[in-house]
C-alpha cells in the first residue's frame, strides 16, 4: 500500500506518519508538505519507509500529480473549511481512498455531497478520523448503544492542558496554526446542531450543565464540529446532538466569548482572533495548568441520554488515557490507525463518502488504539458509566 500524507510535516501529520510506517501492509509513505525542510526531517526519521515531497495542496495540478498512483491519501492539512473539499475532489479524481481529520462541520456537509462521485470512482472516503471528530464519534456510539432509545448525544473534549502543536515550531511571521484558526471559526458566527429532532443554527459557546456518570455535574460549552451533523444521520429518532467543550477555569470561556464578540462584530478577522488567542494562552493550556485543572474531568467523551427498560438513563464513554504528544498525538494516531480499514479488500468499507460511526466498530478500533495509550485493550482504555436520572436529568 502506497500512502500519501498531506500536511505530513505538521504535528498531526507527523504522528500519522509514525503509525503508518510501522504497519506491515504499507510499503511506502510519502510525506507531503509545503514546508519541504519539515517533510525532509520527518522522512529522515523513517529512512527506507518514507520519502519527502514538496507540495502546496492549493495547486490543483501539483496535487493531481502527487496523488497519481496513491492507494490511500491521509489529509492532515488545514484549515479544512478552506482545503477539505478540493483535496477530497483531488483524491476522488485520482481514484485514491481517503482519510482526513476534518473538524469543520461546513465542509463535512459539502464533502458528504461528493458521495455519488466517490462511488463512481470506486473510492472510499472516511471523514473526520482524528480525536474530535473520530474518537468522539466512536465513544458516542458506545454510549448510545447502551440505551434502547437514545434521545440526545453529546461529544466533547476538555481544553484543560490542551496543547497547540504545529510541528514546524514558531513561524517567522508568528502566524497562528490552522488549528487555532479553525477554533475561532467554530466559536464565532453560527454553528449547526441537532435540536428538536432537526438541524438548527445557533450561536456557539452556550453554557449548560450535565450529569456525568462517576464524575458528577460538569459545565460544558457548545462549539461547532462535525459530530453534531453526522451522528443524527446514523441514529434515527435522535432529538438533540451537539459538540461541547469542558474546562476547569470558567474565565477561559469568558475570554473566548470576548474574542467571539470581536469576530462577530468584524473588529477582528479569524486569523487576528486566533493570534490573540495564542497570545492570551487560551489555546495552550498553560493558564489552566497553573490554575489547577480538574484531573478527573473527561478528556474525550461521548454522552448519551435516553431510555432503557422504561427508565430515563444517562450513559457516558470516555478515555482513561491518551497517546503522548498532546493534540498532535491524540489526533494523528487515530488517523494513521484508520489505514487498517484498507488493509484487506475483503474487509474494506463500502465505497462512498462516509463518517467513522457509519463504518468503524468502536470495540475493534479501541483495541488497535489502546496500546498507543499504554493499555492492553480497548476494554481497559474506555471507561463506561451509567446512571438513572429523573425527568429533569
Amino acid at each position: 500500500m502506497r500512502v500519501v500524507v498531506l500536511g505530513g510535516a505538521g504535528g498531526m501529520g507527523r504522528a500519522a506518519v509514525r503509525v503508518a510506517v510501522e504497519l506491515d501492509f504499507v510499503c511506502e509513505v510519502v510525506v507531503a508538505d509545503r514546508h519541504f525542510a519539515g517533510a525532509e526531517e520527518v522522512a529522515a526519521r523513517h529512512r527506507g519507509r518514507a520519502r519527502p515531497v514538496r507540495v502546496d495542496v492549493r495547486d490543483e495540478r501539483a496535487l493531481a500529480g502527487l496523488l497519481d498512483g496513491a492507494d490511500v491519501v491521509m489529509n492532515a492539512s488545514g484549515p479544512f473549511f478552506e482545503l477539505g473539499v478540493p483535496v477530497l475532489e483531488g483524491a476522488i479524481a485520482a481514484g485514491a481512498h481517503y482519510l482526513d481529520i476534518c473538524d469543520d462541520w461546513e465542509p463535512t456537509l459539502e464533502m458528504l455531497q461528493l458521495d455519488a462521485r466517490a462511488k463512481a470512482r470506486g473510492v472510499t472516503a472516511v471523514l473526520g478520523m482524528g480525536a474530535s471528530p473520530g474518537l468522539t464519534n466512536l465513544l458516542a456510539v458506545t454510549a448510545a448503544r447502551a440505551l434502547e432509545r437514545p434521545r440526545e448525544l453529546l461529544t466533547g473534549w476538555s481544553i484543560d492542558g490542551a496543547e497547540e502543536t504545529t510541528g514546524h515550531g514558531k513561524s517567522p511571521s508568528d502566524e497562528p496554526s490552522a488549528a487555532l484558526v479553525h477554533w475561532m471559526q467554530q466559536l464565532s458566527g453560527e454553528i449547526r446542531i441537532h435540536s428538536g429532532g432537526a438541524a438548527a443554527l445557533v450561536k456557539p459557546l452556550q453554557r449548560r450543565e450535565i450529569d456525568f456518570p462517576n464524575i458528577g455535574r460538569i459545565a460544558v460549552w457548545t462549539v461547532g464540529h462535525p459530530e453534531a451533523v453526522t451522528l443524527p444521520r446514523v441514529f434515527a429518532g435522535l432529538q438533540a446532538c451537539a459538540n461541547v467543550m469542558t474546562g476547569a477555569n470558567e474565565r477561559t470561556f469568558a475570554g473566548l466569548r470576548a474574542l467571539q464578540t470581536l469576530v462577530d462584530s468584524k473588529i477582528l478577522s479569524l486569523k487576528e482572533a486566533a493570534r490573540e488567542l495564542r497570545k492570551s494562552d487560551n489555546g495552550s493550556g498553560a493558564e489552566r495548568g497553573r490554575s489547577g485543572a480538574v484531573t478527573d474531568r473527561p478528556s474525550l467523551f461521548g454522552w448519551a441520554s435516553g431510555e432503557k427498560a422504561g427508565q430515563a438513563v444517562i450513559c457516558a464513554a470516555s478515555l482513561r488515557g491518551l497517546p503522548p504528544g498532546g493534540m498532535a498525538g491524540v489526533t494523528g494516531v487515530p488517523l494513521g490507525l484508520a489505514l487498517h480499514l484498507f488493509a484487506r479488500a475483503a474487509t474494506r468499507p463500502p465505497v462512498g463518502v462516509l463518517t467513522p460511526e457509519e463504518v468503524i466498530d468502536p470495540a475493534w478500533f479501541f483495541d488497535l488504539f489502546a496500546p498507543y495509550c499504554g493499555f492492553a485493550s480497548g476494554a481497559d482504555l474506555v471507561a463506561i458509566g451509567e446512571q438513572a436520572v429523573d425527568n429533569g436529568g
